[in-house]
C-alpha cells in the first residue's frame, strides 16, 4: 500500500471534489430558470413601466428567455453528469488501488 497510499489520497479528493461539482451543477441547473427570470425582469420591467416596450415585444422576449433558460439548465445537468462520472471513476479507482495494494503486502 506504500506506493499507492498517496494516489490513493489524491483519487479519493478528486472523487470528493467531482461530487461537490456534480450537487453543484445541479442546483444551478434548477435555479437557471429562477435567476434567468430575475435578470428578464429586472432589465424589462422599467421598459414597461415607461411604456417603451409593446406587448408583443415583451412576449417574444419572454418566450427567448424562458427558450434560454431550457438551454442554461440542460447544460449545467450535462457538467453535472460528467462530474458524476468522474467522481464515480476516481472513487472506484481509489478502492482498486487500495485493495490492490492490500493484496501485495
Amino acid at each position: 500500500m506504500n506506493g499507492f497510499k498517496p494516489i490513493v489520497i489524491v483519487l479519493t479528493l478528486f472523487a470528493a471534489l467531482h461530487a461537490f461539482g456534480m450537487v453543484w451543477c445541479i442546483s444551478g441547473g434548477l435555479d437557471a430558470a429562477r435567476s434567468d427570470s430575475a435578470a428578464f425582469h429586472a432589465v424589462a420591467d422599467p421598459l414597461r413601466s415607461k411604456s417603451d416596450i409593446t406587448d408583443a415585444g415583451m412576449a417574444a422576449l419572454l418566450a427567448n428567455v424562458e427558450k434560454r433558460s431550457k438551454v442554461h439548465a440542460t447544460v449545467m445537468f450535462s457538467y453535472a453528469a460528467v462530474h458524476g462520472i468522474t467522481a464515480i471513476g476516481c472513487a472506484v479507482g481509489a478502492v482498486v488501488l487500495r485493495r490492490a495494494g492490500r493484496k501485495a503486502i
